[in-house]
């Protein structure tokens, strides 16, 4: 029965014997006899191919049934060359427009067929979208856009051209950034190009303006500062965005100089690292020789490699071991002082001058401080004679304390004890309800005034008591301390209420005698 079976599908094999049963005869045995399933008799098939316009594509087919024949059917119908070998074919084909989308197919003489494979022809590109461009810091500009349609596993180039300069770049990049060497405040032209194999496609273009300033704000973290011996390390803190990131720094030099009315003597450095900080801020570190004890005026200029040149503020600073001073409070002939010395400083004493009194008297008086185990400590001096806008230095030798102080705080206000009572007392004189008069009530107008806002006060009002008879003399005393002004107005009080006392006993003996 199989004999009659195959002899049917091929006569050509009718009298050929099958020593083993159907089902274990071998792929290839079964595909001889042609009663294989479609699908398997093809061991190459056509695939679906992206090329550009003009190239050379080849379909491949090929069958392990050699006494087969292979033939490609293509649709629509375009001229190519085909050629066979056993069990094997090629179609080769030249991809133009007119062939884009033409479908391939396989085909053996026994009616199998694979199924279609298509090919699609990219011609040159068309142009990006969506181009946008804008400034990026202080040397760079930026621009951006999206790709054009490609098809699948081909690629594209872009071409960028601003004014003589021209960058190449490929499908994986979707954007631009353009540091133009020695740049300019202007109107920037940015012409971006599409091209692939096939040829070059559309052209966009973008005008991107331009705005620099060669100048840079920096900050001092003067409490990061420390020094050894004549080597000093400065901290400053700068913004990124006022600088460049798309160029590379060159240099960055720091310079102090020294303030004087007559000379200035400059010291500079190219000692500087730089690190990240937070907030997209740049931390710069200099290693400079200072001399100690003064006061400096520094800059910082940074040179890039496309020729732009920066330059920050100018930041004073000090080399003094006391790197600053503020004012904490003041209250009655006292004042309350914050000091941050710097780092590995040596100072361990050092003088307060307190100037500008309206009397000479105190203008050399120093007050001598010790510093203590802290770099940042709050000290207080008392017995400070009063006086109204003041101006303080810090000083580390009382030699050159006013024209070299480590620091200055002026507008300084220090009160002294400042009391003002007024006690008025007024007994008029006395009629009895029976009509009878009698000698005047002897009285006392006590008035004392005590104001000390000046360095020299005035105690006023000194009472002389004879029997009922009161009189009022004025005494100056120049008060130049803080503890005479407590010892005088603890003996008014003691005085007005010796005085008071004294005008009840007269009262009352006065009283006692118009009784009788």
């Amino acid at each position: 029965s199989q004999e009659q079976e195959l002899s049917s599908v091929n006569p050509q094999y009718e009298n050929v014997h099958l020593p083993v049963p159907q089902s274990e005869l071998s792929m290839k045995e079964c595909a001889a006899y042609g009663v294989v399933e479609d699908a398997s008799i093809f061991t190459i098939v056509p695939v679906t191919q992206y090329v550009y316009v003009n190239d050379t594509v080849t379909f491949e087919c090929a069958t392990n049934v050699t006494q087969l024949g292979i033939f490609f059917v293509i649709y629509p119908s375009v001229m190519g060359s085909v050629s066979n070998s056993a069990g094997m074919a090629s179609l080769n084909l030249t991809a133009t427009s007119e062939v884009n989308g033409t479908s391939v197919t396989c085909h053996v003489s026994n009616g199998t067929a694979t199924e279609p494979a298509y090919l699609y022809v990219q011609g040159p590109p068309d142009s990006v979208s969506d181009l946008t461009g804008y400034q990026l810091d202080s040397c760079c500009m930026f621009i951006s856009w999206y790709p054009p349609l490609t098809l699948p596993g081909l690629t594209v180039q872009y071409i960028i051209s601003v004014g003589t300069d021209q960058q190449y770049l490929n499908d994986s990049i979707t954007n631009y950034i353009y540091c133009p060497m020695n740049p300019t405040n202007k109107q920037y032209l940015f012409n971006i190009t599409t091209s692939n194999k096939a040829g070059s496609g559309s052209t966009s273009n973008i005008t991107v303006g331009f705005q620099s300033n060669s100048n840079f704000e920096s900050i001092y973290q003067e409490h990061l500062t420390y020094h050894i011996n004549n080597s000093w390390s400065l901290h400053y803190l700068l913004s990124a965005h006022q600088l460049c990131t798309g160029v590379s720094l060159v240099n960055i030099t720091v310079t102090g100089c020294t303030l004087s009315s007559c000379s200035s003597t400059c010291y500079s450095s190219t000692n500087v690292s730089t690190s990240g900080s937070f907030y997209n801020n740049i931390s710069i570190v200099v290693i400079i020789n200072l001399p100690s004890r003064e006061i400096l005026d520094t800059i910082i200029i940074l040179c890039y490699q496309n020729g732009a040149v920066f330059q920050s503020n100018t930041v004073t600073i000090s080399t003094h071991d006391l790197q600053h001073i503020s004012l904490a409070n003041t209250t009655i002939n006292k004042v309350c002082l914050q000091f941050q010395f710097v780092n590995s400083t040596t100072t361990n004493n050092f003088y307060i001058h307190i100037t500008n009194y309206e009397e000479p008297v105190h203008q050399l008086v120093y007050y001598n401080i010790s510093r203590n185990d802290q770099l940042n400590f709050t000290h207080c001096i008392t017995n400070i004679p009063a006086g109204n806008n003041l101006t303080l230095y810090a000083c580390e030798s009382m030699e050159d304390c006013t024209t070299n102080p480590a620091a200055v705080i002026t507008g300084i206000v220090i009160p002294a004890i400042v009391s003002s009572t007024m006690l008025i007392s007024y007994i008029s004189s006395y009629e009895d309800p029976l009509g009878s008069t009698s000698d005047p009530i002897c009285y006392s107008s006590l008035v004392m005034h005590t104001s000390t806002t000046t360095v020299s006060s005035t105690v006023r009002s000194t009472m002389m008591i004879e029997d009922c008879n009161i009189t009022e003399t004025q005494n100056e005393v120049p008060v130049t301390s803080a503890v005479l002004i407590s010892v005088s107005g603890v003996f008014l009080i003691l005085s007005l209420m010796i005085n008071v006392i004294t005008l009840i006993v007269c009262y009352c003996k006065r009283k006692g005698k118009d009784d009788q």
